[in-house]
């Protein structure tokens, strides 16, 4: 009986005290990932962190039999990063090496044998490293261990349905059928998995080729990267606005990238003026200020905006901005 191992009442105190501490350490592990992760320009799909429950912390410990919980029971405070691609897995992975004192790591996936499967993803173990620790409001964190799970949206959905199915059961019944259909169900998702990433590195290397001087939504991608030094990723959202932009560039007869670089250099002063009234101005925003000095009502009639150019021309031509 588990009563007989551990003397609960002292073994609860102990979790509640501890417990405060875990909860100090997971704040500070994820401002440090999401830091380092942003930092980066890596978008992932979600983060999750908690701190386990005693009942939790207790069925664990009793299950697996530890003789110094504390100690064993690596997972009290745990994370998870879930990314949208596989590549992403070994990126985060090397930030977390950079950013923590590394216990140890496990990677599931090539932990499982051929043809088992179970939910994949990167584990590692870490501690606050010591330049951290220098800090009084960290100096009692030094002895903590946190988890921190990484994976791929569909690893991720695949450890949801396996939980859900109750794999193990189907497997103690050997049910053959079932676990075919299990099998070549997990070989799907990871060749999923995989063309993804594949699908990812294309459009990737797309967008850092050379591009010609037609207008198209991922040629002005392109064109406003190089232009205004931007620093974005081609993504749907990027997709769906400068698909717009190249609709309207191309209603204005403008037949080249070289044909708006010439309309974007008349107005250098006008477009830094702009840029000044506008502090999240975008290149998207820019092109257009450019196009509706060059175009007047003209281009307001195919943004569809009526005073859309007089804005514009106040933002940048006002008196106060002559000093310019």
């Amino acid at each position: 009986m588990p009563d007989e191992k551990y003397d609960t009442v002292d073994l609860r105190s102990e979790f509640d005290e501890r417990r405060k501490r875990y909860e100090r350490l997971i704040h500070l592990v994820t401002q440090i990932i999401n830091s380092a992760i942003e930092h980066n320009g890596i978008r992932i799909h979600s983060f999750k962190q908690r701190v386990k429950d005693y009942t939790s912390f207790f069925e664990k410990i009793d299950r697996k039999n530890y003789d110094d919980p504390f100690r064993e029971c690596t997972d009290i405070a745990g994370c998870r990063i879930v990314c949208l691609f596989l590549s992403q897995v070994q990126e985060i992975k090397k930030l977390i090496k950079e950013e923590f004192e590394v216990i140890e790591v496990t990677d599931k996936r090539t932990a499982k044998k051929f043809d088992q499967f179970g939910y994949i993803s990167v584990h590692m173990l870490v501690k606050i490293p010591k330049h951290r620790l220098k800090f009084v409001e960290y100096s009692d964190l030094g002895d903590l261990i946190c988890e921190i799970q990484i994976r791929t949206v569909l690893q991720e959905a695949w450890a949801e349905i396996e939980h859900y199915l109750n794999y193990k059961a189907t497997k103690e019944e050997k049910n053959e059928a079932l676990l075919r259909k299990m099998f070549s169900l997990s070989g799907m998702f990871e060749v999923a998995d995989s063309t993804f990433e594949e699908i990812y590195e294309g459009f990737n290397k797309m967008v850092e080729q050379k591009h010609d001087d037609s207008i198209t939504a991922l040629h002005l991608f392109q064109f406003s990267k190089e232009f205004f030094d931007w620093d974005e990723e081609w993504d749907k959202s990027q997709e769906r606005k400068f698909y717009r932009l190249s609709h309207e560039v191309k209603r204005l007869n403008i037949k080249s990238i070289s044909d708006l670089q010439d309309i974007l250099a008349k107005y250098p002063r006008e477009l830094k003026r702009y840029e000044k009234t506008r502090e999240l101005a975008s290149p998207i925003d820019l092109i257009r200020a450019a196009l509706s000095l060059e175009y007047a009502e003209k281009f307001d009639f195919i943004v569809g905006v009526r005073g859309f150019g007089d804005r514009i021309k106040s933002d940048v031509l006002e008196r106060k901005y002559k000093k310019w």
